[in-house]
């Protein structure tokens, strides 16, 4: 296989492994199958949910009074397009099917398939979990928090994305007077801010990735993620927060990351 396409599934698996993958042999031989057009998508997929029918649960469930719009009714398994009830079932459905559209993003990179209007947090997302969830692309109506963290409030969501679009481009128009150094600086401000936002109700990291390599190859360089602990990026995102919810993100905790991964 050829060097950029290695890179395209390496780089996939690296940004799925952050999320807490751990992908076998076969895995890694399907999407490599898919990367050489020696299988399609809906092969790919048909692979993983032949056994749909026996991880479905018919069984009524107690709708929980508080209103949680993502959820399906009585558990707390996001609603999803493979009607899967069990959490661990859908957890890996959506690991292989995000892997391969991870992977074909990277195939558009290579081929020089992407602008400027790429740079689109919402168009990311849809383009990576359309086929688990009804709502990608579009930013969450809750108010999300991990542990002690909350990230930004709901209603501020869709004018902090647009200034973190807007700050994306304006760096690829100038990103011709800028040093593997400097890129990291200015990438690491624009991650940490998304990272702060967390637009989705699920999936940011994964769409963060993209967006990354993204502004990256926009850039004229190459950003490789298979050099990045997982331990180290949580660290960096969490080190990255403001004490404020409405304050801004640190770039600092991501500095040596960049640094290293940009080539």
């Amino acid at each position: 296989m050829a060097e950029p396409l290695r890179h395209a599934i390496n780089q996939a698996v690296a940004a799925e492994r952050l999320e807490g993958w751990q992908p076998t042999t076969d895995h890694v031989a399907d999407l490599v199958a898919l990367a050489g057009a020696q299988m399609s998508f809906g092969d790919y997929l048909a692979r993983y949910l032949k056994d749909i029918q026996r991880i479905r649960d018919p069984r009524p469930r107690r709708i929980f009074r508080r209103r949680r719009p993502y959820l399906i009714p009585g558990t707390s398994v996001l609603r999803n397009n493979f009607g899967v009830f069990d959490a661990e079932q859908l957890r890996e459905l959506e690991f292989v099917c995000t892997a391969a559209r991870l992977v074909q993003w990277h195939i558009k990179l290579i081929d020089g398939d992407v602008t400027t209007a790429d740079l689109d947090v919402g168009r990311l997302h849809q383009h990576v979990f359309a086929d688990v969830y009804a709502w990608a692309g579009n930013y969450r109506t809750v108010e999300l928090r991990r542990g002690d963290t909350a990230f930004a409030w709901q209603s501020s969501i869709a004018h902090a994305v647009s200034a973190v679009e807007r700050a994306a481009r304006q760096l690829v128009a100038e990103s011709h007077d800028l040093d593997i150094p400097g890129l990291a600086y200015e990438m690491s401000g624009l991650y940490a801010e998304y990272n702060r936002i967390h637009p989705f109700r699920e999936g940011n990291g994964r769409t963060g990735t993209v967006l990354l390599h993204t502004l990256a190859t926009l850039c004229g360089r190459r950003l490789d993620l298979g050099t990045v602990a997982r331990d180290e990026w949580y660290r960096a995102s969490r080190e990255s927060m403001p004490t404020r919810r409405d304050g801004r993100a640190g770039h600092r905790p991501f500095l040596a990351i960049f640094g290293r991964a940009l080539r």
